[in-house]
C-alpha cells in the first residue's frame, strides 16, 4: 500500500516538475521583458519550487530503499530532511526578494503592466495544474512540502495579477515591489510550517494531535494490562506513527501475553492510527508506580 501511494505521489511530482520548469522560463523571460520585480520574484520562487520538487522526487526514491543493518528503519527520514531543506530554501529566497524590493521601492521604473498580467495568468493556470497532480498528498510531509511550494506560487501569481491590474489602472509603479513583499509573507509562512514540522519529527516529538495520556489510558484499559510505564510516541514519518512501552501484566504464559499484545495493537491502531509498536511485557511493578514513567533522571 505504501509503495502504491509513493508511486502515485511520484507520478504527480514528475508532472509538477515539468510544468513548473516551464513556468520558470516563462516568468523569468517575462519579468525581464516587463521590468516587473513581482514577476521576477515569482520566478525566483518558482526556481526554488523546481529545486524543491526535484529534491522531493529524489527523497521519495531514496525512501523506497530497503532497511539495512545500519539504517534499520530504512530511508524514510530522507523525505523529512528534504522537507526541512525546502523550508529553509523558502527563507533564503524571501531574503533575496526583500532586498530587491527595498531597492525598487527607492527607485521604481516603468513596468509593462498588461504583459505582466498575461504572463502571471499563465503562471497561475500552470500552478493550479501542478497542484492538481499533487492533490491527495496531505499525509506525506515531503509531497506536502512540494504542494505548499506550488500553492504558494499560485497565490503569488494572484498577487502579481492584482498588482498588474492596479499598476495599469493607477500608474503607480511602486505597487510592484509592494506586491513582492506580500509574496515574501506567503513564502515565509509556508517555510515556517515546514521547518517546524520537520524539526518536530527529527526531534522524535509525539505525532501532531496525539495525546500521550489518552494513548496510555487506552492501553491501561485493555483486559490483562495491570500498569504501564516508559511510554514513548514518535513518528518515522507522519504516515508511520510509532509507539514503545513497558506493559505490566500478571505472571502469565507467552500465549496469553500474545493475546494482550494483539488487543493493544488493535485498540491503538483503531483509535490513534499507530502502525508500529514495540511492547515490553513485565510482571514486576515499575518502581515509580505511575502511568507515564519519565525517562529523565530525578534532580
Amino acid at each position: 500500500m505504501a509503495t502504491h501511494h509513493h508511486s502515485n505521489h511520484g507520478a504527480g511530482l514528475k508532472y509538477a516538475i515539468g510544468i513548473t520548469s516551464t513556468i520558470l522560463i516563462v516568468e523569468l523571460v517575462g519579468g525581464v521583458w516587463t521590468n516587473s520585480l513581482a514577476l521576477m520574484s515569482d520566478a525566483a520562487h518558482v526556481f526554488t519550487d523546481v529545486i524543491a520538487l526535484l529534491l522531493s522526487w529524489f527523497a521519495m526514491r531514496i525512501s523506497l530503499k530497503p532497511a539495512t543493518l545500519t539504517k534499520t528503519y530504512g530511508y524514510y527520514r530522507g523525505e523529512i530532511l528534504a522537507a526541512l531543506v525546502n523550508g529553509v530554501m523558502l527563507f533564503a529566497v524571501s531574503a533575496f526578494i526583500l532586498v530587491e524590493a527595498y531597492q525598487r521601492i527607492q527607485n521604481s521604473g516603468h513596468i509593462k503592466s498588461l504583459e505582466m498580467i498575461v504572463i502571471a495568468c499563465v503562471g497561475l493556470a500552470a500552478n493550479l495544474l501542478s497542484a492538481y497532480y499533487l492533490r491527495g498528498s496531505s499525509a506525506n510531509i515531503n509531497t506536502r512540502a512540494a504542494l505548499y511550494h506550488v500553492l504558494g506560487d499560485a497565490l503569488a501569481s494572484v498577487g502579481v495579477i492584482a498588482g498588474g491590474v492596479l499598476i495599469w489602472w493607477t500608474g503607480w509603479y511602486v505597487i510592484d515591489p509592494v506586491i513582492s513583499v506580500v509574496i515574501c509573507g506567503i513564502i515565509v509562512i509556508g517555510g515556517l510550517g515546514l521547518v517546524r514540522e520537520s524539526v518536530n519529527i527529527l526531534m522524535e516529538s509525539a505525532p501532531v494531535g496525539m495525546d500521550p495520556y489518552k494513548v496510555a489510558e487506552t492501553i491501561s484499559g485493555i483486559e490483562g494490562v495491570i500498569g504501564l510505564h516508559d511510554l514513548h510516541l514518535w513518528c518515522i514519518t507522519p504516515e508511520i506513527p510509532s509507539l514503545s512501552a513497558h506493559v505490566l501484566v500478571d505472571d502469565i504464559a507467552c500465549s496469553s501475553a500474545d493475546a494482550i499484545r494483539d488487543r493493544i495493537n488493535d485498540a491503538i491502531l483503531g483509535r490513534f492510527g499507530i502502525v508500529h509498536t514495540t511492547l515490553q511485557f513485565e510482571c514486576t511493578e515499575c518502581r515509580h508506580n505511575t502511568l507515564l514513567c519519565m525517562s529523565t533522571a530525578p534532580t
